[in-house]
């Protein structure tokens, strides 16, 4: 069973959610995982899809290859498309011991089409690894600053597929009327020209015969009774479309996204974001989040009067996003990095990493209204010129052909030496002074933070950028649950609550800021080596709740701040 609110749905197949207990064998040592010996692969416990094996008990820090087995029953030599939500840190399936498709991309939503073969009883293994390997997974590092489990994040789907299939319908507001251009990619045998039938929300069904052109059809529609998608008011349209035996939901809001004269404007309206930076991390289920923790989460944020989550530092799950969609939260959506330096940057396996990840992620995302930024390279080394100019001048061109109605930006911390915020619509900083202090002898150098910014908004000045909307997407401080300090000190949960309090009444008074991400949301689970020594219990503890959601002192601080009007 899939959710009902979970888009896009294709009523007219058999669809088949893979999740649930599957066989496991974990091997600490296996020389090739795209090429397993299965003869010596022995099942000896069962796992839960989703889930990740390295916060289970019995397998809790290991790093090595994980099989995981399930059997499934379909029409023998039919086509097949298995739909994968994203998996860590590495991934190869087999059907019936036969290659079928490589999730390399984590956290990426990927998908690989292939024919059952004969039979109807067949074998699907999932080959997952969770080992530092540059060569074989170029985009996570054992340096990142969040743990990075192994196991299949989120749910599996099997489809069945006609001749001609619906692979995604994208719909692009046009005008806040209801006027939108939907565009359907097709797979299969393509024809010159197909009869589509549409129909949006409960209207009457229109039909209309489009030409086919580079594998997709394109149409202008007009939403009938037209709501408009904003914070206080999220409505939310669908649109069913038909094409031959294939038939496609998606649901879809009506809003638009600029950034002009230094503000992001919401359906032409100015507005400031107020959010966190958001990790899908909890010490049991790591990134595989049961639906009622992502719901809890939702909670939490509007109750603090949150209008704005940052995905840090991959792509969110689509539960979330559809949830965001429904309660009015606007986010930023990026793809995998974090402080990847130049040997990264100048590697050609990395490269073609970081911009395999972004079509992906634009075509799971594309239909949000609530995705108003689109991201990449977080603290990547944007200060680097020659290759790495390049590598950022190429991602945000292919963000733009895939998608020119949302606004682009990336998480800098090389502040006034980054060259490349010419390129974007909205200049971001992470940067944490008053943390990481100047001034190590100071017992609370909260006096650091309004200098440091207010210097980059004069860098920003001077270099002309003031049309750019400025948001500081990184600001936070440590706070250990439950520590009290009569010294009011780091790592103390008074010291956090007054330097949130400092921040954001300064946030407050700057109408140069046009938004802010708080780092971060939740406490979470990082560095597994020595490098644990800079985070206290191996968790980046910044967040405004502990790691089981409960929250801290500056709980009141941000929630006084984030709901003023």
């Amino acid at each position: 069973m899939l959710m009902p609110n979970t888009f896009p749905n294709f009523p007219n197949r058999s669809v088949l959610c893979l999740d649930g207990l599957w066989d496991f064998s974990f091997m600490e040592k296996c020389r090739d995982p795209l090429k397993p010996d299965f003869s010596k692969v022995t099942y000896t416990d069962r796992l839960a899809v989703p889930g990740v094996f390295d916060a289970m008990p019995q397998y809790a820090g290991k790093r090595g290859t994980a099989f995981y087995r399930t059997f499934v029953t379909t029409p023998a030599n039919t086509r097949m498309l298995l739909k994968s939500g994203g998996l860590g840190m590495w991934g190869a399936f087999f059907w019936d011991g036969q290659f079928i498709g490589l999730q390399d991309l984590p956290y990426s939503g990927m998908e690989f089409e292939f024919n059952s073969g004969e039979g109807v009883r067949h074998e699907l293994v999932a080959v997952i690894d969770n080992r530092f390997d540059f060569k074989r997974q170029p985009l996570l590092s054992q340096n990142y600053d969040y743990y990075c489990f192994g196991g299949i994040f989120r749910s599996i789907e099997l489809h069945q597929l006609p001749s001609l299939a619906i692979d995604r319908a994208h719909v692009k507001t046009v005008s806040l009327e209801g006027d939108i251009q939907v565009t359907v990619k097709l797979t299969g045998e393509l024809p010159n020209q197909t009869e589509v039938t549409y129909r949006i929300d409960d209207d009457e069904a229109v039909k209309k015969t489009v030409k086919v052109s580079s594998d997709a059809v394109t149409f202008n529609a007009t939403v009938p009774n037209p709501a408009i998608w904003s914070l206080a008011s999220p409505a939310l349209h669908t649109i069913t479309i038909t094409i031959e035996n294939d038939t496609v939901v998606e649901r879809f809001g009506l809003r638009t996204i600029k950034a002009e004269k230094g503000q992001i404007l919401l359906n032409g309206e100015p507005m400031k974001l107020r959010g966190y930076c958001r990790h899908e991390s909890h010490p049991e289920f790591g990134p595989a989040l049961p639906l009622q923790i992502i719901l809890e989460d939702l909670q939490l944020l509007k109750k603090t009067g949150c209008n704005f989550v940052r995905g840090s530092h991959y792509p969110q799950d689509q539960r979330f996003l559809n949830l965001c969609d429904e309660n009015g939260i606007l986010v930023w959506e990026e793809t995998v990095g974090w402080g990847d330096r130049e040997n990264h940057l100048l590697n050609s396996a990395f490269r073609e990493a970081q911009l395999r990840q972004l079509p992906w992620m634009v075509k799971n995302s594309f239909n949000h209204p609530c995705v108003i930024l689109w991201g990449f390279l977080n603290e990547g080394d944007s200060s680097l010129k020659g290759e790495g100019r390049e590598l950022y001048e190429k991602m945000i061109g292919t963000l733009r052909k895939l998608d020119n109605t949302r606004l682009i930006t990336y998480a800098s911390n090389a502040y006034t030496r980054d060259i490349n915020f010419d390129l974007v619509d909205v200049v971001s900083l992470n940067a944490y002074p008053g943390w990481y202090a100047a001034n190590q002898e100071t017992l609370r150098p909260i006096g650091e933070i309004r200098p440091k910014f207010n210097n980059f908004i004069k860098f920003l000045h001077e270099n002309g950028f003031d049309d750019k909307p400025f948001i500081i997407s990184e600001v936070g401080a440590g706070a250990i649950y439950g520590w009290r300090d009569r010294l009011r000190a780091h790592w103390s949960e008074e010291y956090q609550a007054d330097f949130l309090e400092e921040v954001l009444t300064y946030f407050d008074e700057t109408p140069r800021i046009a938004g802010i991400a708080l780092w971060q949301f939740i406490d979470c689970r990082t560095y597994s080596s020595s490098r644990a020594l800079m985070r206290p219990r191996a968790f980046n503890n910044k967040g405004l709740f502990d790691e089981y959601r409960r929250p801290k002192l500056a709980f009141d601080v941000v929630s006084k701040h984030f709901h003023k009007p």
